[in-house]
């Protein structure tokens, strides 16, 4: 039966090319989002690669719609063999302060999305990959819960409670079959909505920033798949 991964935050950008990296694989795609007409154009184009997929409606920050998702995708495929979570998207920037404009409630909002909806779709996933001791979980993460930024205020203290969840849980899970990794996005993916937000600003670019095609970031993500010898990589250096 071939393997099933599931993108949660699928989109046209990056979810497209991880969908098609491992449907080059032989895996079938499961692909959430919130709204319907994109996940049909993704499933479209999809099949046109001769990769089969579906799309199945969720919001990605609410966690009764995340489990929902996982039950259906479940049910339709029988197991899911790679969960990715890819938080944020187009609406990534935001409510993202900088440090001295960090509020309890901006800070909240931002660990809704980061982390408290990562580790919502943690618990959905793994008790069945537990139970048959096999299976990976991979995060979308940022840079900056590597490398404080100050501009990166709520969303860099996000990243870093999400580093560290995610590295402890690949170690708590090294001896039950299960891998748990992420790719640090360090630079501007190619194509995303940042990338054409800050290429469409008016006037010279008050520094040159580093650009790079998401399929590069998909071919990180399989190789952390596959390789399981570490629990994270960093695409890029934007910032720094």
């Amino acid at each position: 039966m071939p393997k099933t991964l599931a993108i949660f935050g699928a989109g046209p950008v990056l979810g497209l090319s991880l969908a098609r990296r491992f449907g080059r694989e032989g895996f079938r795609v499961a692909l959430v989002a919130r709204t319907r007409e994109n996940l049909d154009k993704l499933v479209a184009e999809l099949a046109g690669d001769g990769i089969e997929a579906a799309g199945f409606t969720a919001d990605v920050y609410d966690g009764e719609q995340i489990a929902s998702a996982v039950a259906a995708i479940t049910k339709e495929y029988g197991r899911i063999d790679a969960v990715e979570f890819s938080p944020g998207g187009g609406n990534m920037g935001e409510g993202i302060a900088s440090v001295l404009d960090v509020t309890p409630e901006n800070l909240q909002l931002i660990l809704d999305r980061f982390l408290l909806s990562g580790v919502a779709l943690v618990r959905a996933v793994l008790p069945a990959m537990t139970e048959r001791a096999d299976g990976a979980i991979l995060f979308t993460a940022g840079q900056s819960g590597i490398h404080p930024m100050p501009i990166l205020g709520n969303a860099g203290m996000a990243q870093a409670a999400l580093r560290n969840y995610f590295h402890n849980l690949n170690s708590a899970l090294a001896d039950k079959g299960v891998y748990v990794g992420a790719v640090n996005v360090g630079a501007l993916i190619e194509g995303s909505v940042p990338h054409r937000t800050i290429m469409s600003t008016p006037g010279p670019l008050a520094f040159e920033p580093e650009v790079i095609h998401p399929d590069v970031f998909a071919e990180k993500f399989w190789d952390l798949y596959t390789r399981r010898d570490k629990p994270e990589v960093l695409v890029g250096s934007f910032g720094q």
